[in-house]
């Protein structure tokens, strides 16, 4: 499990850092805390959250931790954020971020505990029923749910993959690769040289075109048209698996 602690007071990042520590050797479970020490340098250093949970003290100096919980939320919509700390009265906007715990300071032990054994089943439960695929993006490995895909696009020497929530993700591998590595690949159907889109997020198709559910409209080619109609059909009459 990677967690990122965002911490502006040295001494209580080492306890809590120290504490998972101590809740990983029990529950012989791998864990990695990387610690910031305020908002503007966890932005700073992540363009996106490759971590399985991110912890938050919300009395920071500057930027507070309600406020960088807002800007996690504006590219992921689903990384689990916990608050930590001293003060009750933003529980409404922790609300609004889908905060998954407060912690209030002084954090005792079994209450970390609780909270890191939830995201441990949570992540369990997830492995079990999402498919993932890794990617390498800038040097980092990185993994993502399949069926969060929308589509591929082969953009130049690129090839983009367009997720559901969360910013693209451009990597140097060629859609065919791409798309050989997909475990359901009865989702994923080219509907141009340049687009593998995946039918669970179609809603309508043209000779020209198909319409996605968020509105994306891409481009279908004449030679592409019948088998993306045909596996359209079959998937939305339960006939694709």
């Amino acid at each position: 499990m990677r967690i990122a602690y965002c911490e502006d007071e040295a001494a209580q990042a080492g306890l809590v850092r120290s504490m998972m520590e101590r809740w990983a050797d029990r529950r012989k479970e791998p864990v990695e805390v990387v610690l910031f020490e305020s908002a503007e340098e966890f932005l700073f250093q992540n363009e996106d959250y490759p971590y399985d949970a991110v912890f938050l003290d919300i009395a920071m100096r500057q930027m507070n931790g309600v406020e960088l919980a807002h800007a996690i939320r504006k590219k992921d919509k689903n990384l689990p954020i916990a608050f930590l700390t001293a003060d009750k009265s933003f529980a409404i906007e922790g609300y609004e971020v889908c905060a998954l715990r407060y912690l209030v300071k002084p954090v005792t032990a079994d209450k970390l505990d609780s909270l890191l054994d939830a995201l441990l089943a949570e992540q369990e439960r997830s492995a079990v029923e999402n498919i993932w695929i890794t990617i390498s993006e800038n040097g980092a490995v990185k993994r993502i749910a399949e069926d969060g895909i929308c589509y591929v696009e082969v953009l130049g020497h690129y090839t983009w993959l367009h997720l559901a929530d969360a910013p693209a993700i451009r990597i140097k591998e060629s859609l065919a690769a791409v798309v050989e590595r997909l475990h359901r690949k009865e989702l994923f159907v080219k509907c141009h040289r340049s687009y593998v889109v995946n039918l669970a997020y179609v809603e309508r198709i043209s000779r020209t075109d198909c319409t996605l559910a968020d509105r994306t409209v891409l481009p279908v080619s004449r030679s592409a048209y019948r088998q993306l109609n045909e596996r359209f059909i079959q998937y939305y009459r339960g006939g694709c698996p």
